[in-house]
């Protein structure tokens, strides 16, 4: 087998006790829901529906490049927390646009949300995503007065791979970037992938190139110490059994580092499902949110 292509023969076991097609099918999330395209097509007209009601700043810039943009829907009145979103889709499809349904009931409830662009796979790699998003994260920090935003009170939220790119920024270490090492007050994180290593070794490292070096410089996993920000790590009974089991094992990992977690396994949501959850003003993760956030709700 070539372990950084995840190519194995026959029925060989390369993670746990999968072999190499049962591995590509647990990072394939269409395999339980054919009709997925569905869910990403109400998504962005609900999303759609929350730009023309909300005021929005599009395509904000945070940086230089053509995909470094923010859009920001402003909190009604100043001195607001502000929650920062990054997107799903497996690293290689996705938009911030598709997600700007979540903003319309935190903005109701007090908060700013800025929903963040970066370069996906393959016109960007892992490292580039992670360089963009702390930038993002920078540029809010220094900016979240210009939309009504408390630059103290910065929660981070993602979905899917987005979660990832988010653990990735509650394991940062900002005061190597010039932030103060608490710029991040908590993190909302639905349905991710927390240790690279099943992902080197599946069919989505035809795209992701990554190597053990990569694996551990970019595995939230990896970089766990107690003075993080508290987390709520959420996933669905309705996924992969390899997400669930990757979020669950952030979950005690987390717990095991001495960092305040909170975990919830919501019955029966699919993966797209778990998309949502942050607009659900009744589930776990909108109210995980808005504790963090320092908001009623």
């Amino acid at each position: 087998m070539d372990s950084n292509t995840g190519d194995a023969q026959g029925g060989e076991k390369v993670w746990l006790d999968y072999d190499q097609a049962e591995l590509d099918l647990q990072y394939e999330q269409r395999s339980l829901v054919p009709d997925g395209d569905r869910y990403v097509a109400e998504n962005e007209a609900a999303s759609a529906q929350a730009r023309a009601d909300l005021e929005c700043r599009i395509d904000f810039p945070y940086g230089d490049g053509p995909d470094e943009v923010l859009d920001i829907f402003p909190a009604t009145a100043p001195g607001a927390p502000v929650l920062v979103f990054f997107h799903g889709g497996a690293w290689v499809r996705g938009k911030k646009t598709n997600e700007s349904f979540i903003a319309v009931p935190l903005v109701a409830a007090g908060a700013a949300v800025v929903m963040v662009e970066f370069t996906l796979c393959p016109a960007g790699t892992l490292d580039n995503m992670v360089d963009q998003c702390r930038r993002a994260v920078a540029w809010v920090h220094a900016n979240a007065d210009t939309f009504n935003g408390d630059a103290g009170r910065i929660v981070i939220a993602g979905h899917s791979s987005g979660s990832h790119l988010g653990g990735m920024l509650a394991v940062t270490d900002w005061a190597d970037h010039g932030l103060p090492a608490d710029v991040i007050k908590g993190a909302v994180l639905t349905s991710g992938i927390y240790e690279l290593t099943p992902a080197r070794l599946s069919h989505r490292n035809t795209y992701l190139f990554l190597d053990e070096e990569g694996v551990t410089r970019l595995s939230p996993m990896r970089h766990l110490r107690p003075d993080l920000p508290p987390f709520a790590i959420l996933y669905g009974g309705g996924e992969l059994p390899e997400f669930r089991r990757q979020s669950r094992a952030f979950a005690q990992a987390l717990a095991d580092a001495g960092v305040a977690v909170t975990e919830a396994d919501i019955p029966d949501l699919n993966h797209f499902e778990m998309s949502r959850r942050l607009a659900d003003t009744d589930g776990p993760a909108y109210k995980a949110a808005v504790e963090m956030l320092g908001l009623d709700g």
